[in-house]
């Protein structure tokens, strides 16, 4: 995998805070350093002792593996959904639309 995306390096980062304990605590390490402290491949492979190809190697899989946690489980799809209807019934002034929007959600969860 080359270097992220912007857009991929924070798609990446939320699906690694939604399934980050699904992941092994060495991946989890590995990929805290890349997402939670930016640090590029060459100082995590200073940190953890370990080559750069292997840290390079543990992201993608890693990667590979929140895409298939989300395909699967799609809580991070579920959650976007739900906070734009939360975002919606914010600007909502009638109660009675704001129960039937609320009731929307539940039946969804």
């Amino acid at each position: 995998m080359a270097k992220l995306k912007l857009n991929d390096f924070v798609r990446y980062g939320k699906l690694f805070e939604e399934y980050s304990a699904l992941l092994s605590e060495d991946r989890q390490g590995i990929m805290r350093l890349y997402f939670d402290y930016n640090m590029t491949l060459a100082e995590i492979s200073a940190e953890r002792g370990i080559s750069r190809q292997a840290v390079k190697d543990a992201i993608t899989k890693s990667c590979e593996k929140l895409d298939y946690y989300e395909n699967n489980l799609k809580n991070c799809q579920k959650k976007e959904k739900i906070l734009k209807k939360l975002e919606e019934i914010r600007k909502i002034n009638n109660l009675k639309e704001i129960k039937l929007k609320v009731d929307e959600i539940i039946g969804e969860i």
